[in-house]
């Protein structure tokens, strides 16, 4: 059985990173960090970062797993320095016109930082990225 597309399906995940909003807001628009902390499970990595940081620009993320490269790209459609980020979200487990929204608040000594995503093909597909998503925030507290 095929799972219908489900574009009003949503989550979101919050961590508070022990750095001030501008080094993580930067991080998200660094190849050289992007490489360093998108990695969404054991054992994966990233092969490859690009990042054109613009409104309009692409950026491209392939990450591996194993001996398979699965490219994650989008364009930025709101860039507001250190304090917000909004990309669209293309990938094998996404559905067209898939929408992440970073939201950056100053939280003692570091940034809260809430992540929400938009459209999903499942709830499997929501909780994956769930997943995903939550340690990929894992991995950039421990890298900013």
């Amino acid at each position: 059985m095929t799972d219908t597309p489900t574009p009003d399906l949503t989550l979101t995940v919050s961590r508070v990173i022990p750095a001030p909003p501008t080094r993580v807001y930067d991080a998200w628009l660094d190849p050289a960090m992007l490489a360093r902390f998108m990695v969404a499970k054991d054992g994966a990595a990233v092969s490859k970062a690009t990042s054109d940081a613009r409104v309009g620009g692409k950026f491209l993320i392939m990450m591996r797993h194993g001996d398979e490269d699965l490219p994650h790209h989008g364009s930025y459609l709101e860039l507001v320095p250190h304090s917000r980020i909004v990309f669209s979200w293309q990938s094998a487990h996404s559905i067209d016109n898939s929408v992440v929204t970073l939201t950056f608040t100053p939280d003692g000594a570091g940034t809260r930082v809430d992540l929400r995503q938009d459209r999903f093909a499942s709830g499997g597909a929501r909780d994956g990225h769930r997943g995903g998503w939550t340690r990929i925030l894992q991995e950039l507290a421990a890298t900013v």
